[in-house]
């Protein structure tokens, strides 16, 4: 029997899971949750030791904070870059200045390595003001301010640790770029790649794209992308693995561009060294089998062939109430048996579900067209009943 170890507790691990089980392995997660367990075995996770005696098998990171770790320093069975590469997006102040050594394409910036230095950059930018914390943040890392006032205060609280809990350091200020957000996601065998399908995700909140910035309230795919602009993208990946080799560095993996199409052309605005949450959930639905083995043959270093999405998938993410800032825990979940779900936030307590994270369900649906796959996914989110169930209703419209 096939092994896969997936790394991680949230809606990303569970659908690659799902997908890997689909295909016929033997499903392992660290640590999981109490969805994970319906599509595989759940073991506890105790640092790069846990890898490190993982004997056969495919390692799978699902979150940028193992990579960052070191995961793949330890064992040569991680499907993900080695820490020195995962850089990209551990530091914001690595990965810019890694672009503008190569000149591939992004905003224009500074680095602040004090509070002192930081009213002199700001003047040589027009608001908004773009600020980046340099380490990981948790997705809470950019803040978007309109007043300089504002930036050189949160700035500075930034750089001494007093803004984020655990976040501390130099930042980055980006030239604000106006224009339309795509994230590309793609699977790296060392010398080649291949583009997943295009999602499109939704981080706000509300509906209409109100309210605060979150890991994601739901995305749907395949989302058509002009030629142009694929040929455009495509040139971009090819340039960063041209630039990791020039520098001594081999990627193997997912890699992630978070972009803004100005005029059509696309700006890097961040690496990311995994996939996206909750993107990852309409990608495995399109197409598991072609997922599946797209992944086995960059893991060997072998040519990868084309995905071949099979009509529309739709993610609604179902929410706790406080999400994000402070999600209302513990309340028992209720739900069918039958329907597609991606678990994240829920534990298992007593024999019942309970609530115990922000996102708690990722209802999923799927048809030959968008509007059937989002129907499909909001008859399943209606069937999942907690108290303070928060969900968008603008999903895929």
């Amino acid at each position: 029997m096939r092994k896969v170890h997936i790394l991680g507790s949230g809606g990303r691990e569970h659908a690659i899971g799902w997908a890997f089980r689909r295909c016929g392995f033997e499903v392992h997660y660290y640590p999981g949750n109490a969805g994970t367990a319906k599509d595989g075995v759940n073991h506890s996770y105790d640092g790069l030791e846990t890898v490190k005696r993982i004997e056969e098998g495919l390692v799978i990171p699902g979150s940028e904070r193992y990579l960052v770790d070191g995961v793949a320093n330890v064992s040569e069975m991680v499907f993900g870059p080695k820490a020195e590469v995962a850089r990209l997006e551990g530091s914001k102040v690595f990965a810019k200045e890694f672009m503008k050594r190569h000149g591939i394409r992004t905003a224009r910036f500074e680095v602040v390595h004090s509070p002192e230095e930081l009213p002199d950059k700001l003047r040589s930018f027009s608001p908004p003001y773009v600020l980046k914390a340099d380490g990981l943040a948790g997705g809470k890392g950019v803040l978007i301010l309109k007043d300089v006032n504002e930036a050189i205060e949160k700035g500075s609280k930034l750089i001494s640790g007093e803004l984020l809990k655990g976040v501390k350091g130099p930042l980055v200020i980006d030239e604000f770029l106006k224009g339309e957000e795509l994230s590309a996601m793609a699977l790296i065998n060392g010398s080649d790649f291949v583009l997943l399908p295009f999602v499109r995700d939704y981080k706000k909140l509300r509906d209409g794209d109100g309210g605060p910035n979150t890991g994601g309230m739901g995305s749907w795919g395949p989302v058509e992308v002009p030629a142009k602009t694929v040929e455009a993208i495509e040139e971009l990946v090819h340039r960063t693995l041209w630039a990791l080799d020039r520098e001594g560095y081999t990627y193997r993996g997912f890699l992630y561009l978070g972009l803004m199409l100005v005029d059509g052309e696309p700006f890097i605005l961040e690496y990311n060294v995994r996939l996206g949450d909750p993107e990852t959930e309409v990608v495995v639905l399109l197409d598991p089998e072609g997922f599946v083995d797209n992944i086995l043959k960059a893991f060997e270093g072998s040519k990868m062939g084309e995905f071949n999405p099979r009509g529309y998938a739709v993610d609604v993410v179902l929410a706790s109430e406080g999400y994000p800032d402070s999600p209302r825990k513990g309340q028992e979940i209720t739900m069918p048996e039958e329907g597609l779900y991606f678990f994240a936030g829920v534990s298992q307590v007593n024999g019942k579900l309970v609530v115990s994270g922000g996102r708690v369900i990722h209802s999923m649906g799927a048809g030959k067209t968008k509007d059937e796959a989002r129907k499909n996914a909001y008859l399943n989110a209606e069937k999942v009943e907690f108290p303070g169930k928060y969900y968008r209703r603008d999903i895929a419209l």
